[in-house]
């Protein structure tokens, strides 16, 4: 079965990333090899640490780490390819900067669902929108559906928008399937414990941009 990696996934998803994979660099003095030190750093709480800036339970091995080189579409995320036909996948990432420009999460909400999966010609659905909180900061979770019959294609998603400080980050999951596919909630299941484990090490390019900006009185 010929696999590839969904166009699309959700705010654009996977638009300029890459796997962490087995790359190797080469030694000239020794003539050997070297491998790269790993994204993830193992803890003994049972999480990992990505590149000393956040720390959250890793989800099984068989979802490959994403990560975005080059700024893009969000910060890092993991993919699953799933048993049946194309395109049977999960992906979620987090995204210290979703689309949109408000500070209001509802209107961020908004503004965020209008381009949602907006490359991969599914228009999806919100079925259900809730105001809850993560880690004591106020957010609001989105559930959406939608489909492409012209290309055999269905979508489900989970989002959530978080409001920290002046700041709106993004969690999303969105798992594809035929049109005959039937969706898997354990995909959802590790969503949830990645992001409810989330954790924050350091301020991110952003924030420190921001309170230089406020430092000078801009």
């Amino acid at each position: 079965m010929k696999t590839r990696i969904r166009p699309g996934l959700a705010l654009g998803l996977v638009v300029a990333l890459s796997v962490i994979t087995g790359l190797f660099l080469g030694g000239c003095a020794t003539m050997g090899f070297e491998k790269p030190k790993s994204a993830l750093t193992l803890t003994d709480r049972g999480t990992v640490i990505y590149l000393d800036k956040y720390e959250f339970k890793r989800p099984p091995s068989d979802w490959q780490l994403l990560k975005n080189l080059e700024g893009g579409d969000f910060e890092l995320g993991f993919l699953k390819i799933e048993k049946g036909p194309f395109p049977s996948q999960s992906t979620f990432i987090y995204d210290d900067a979703p689309f949109g420009s408000s500070r209001d999460l509802e209107t961020r909400a908004k503004q965020y669902c209008t381009r949602f999966l907006f490359n991969s010609g599914v228009l999806p659905d919100v079925k259900k929108q809730d105001n809850v909180q993560l880690w004591g900061q106020p957010a609001i979770a989105i559930y959406l559906e939608g489909e492409n019959p012209n290309r055999d294609e269905k979508a489900r998603s989970m989002v959530y928008l978080v409001k920290m400080g002046d700041r709106i980050i993004s969690f999303a999951l969105t798992q594809w399937r035929s049109m005959q596919g039937t969706f898997d909630q354990e995909a959802f299941t590790q969503f949830e414990t990645f992001v409810q484990s989330f954790k924050f090490l350091k301020k991110s390019f952003r924030e420190n941009f921001e309170d230089e900006l406020k430092k000078a009185g801009l």
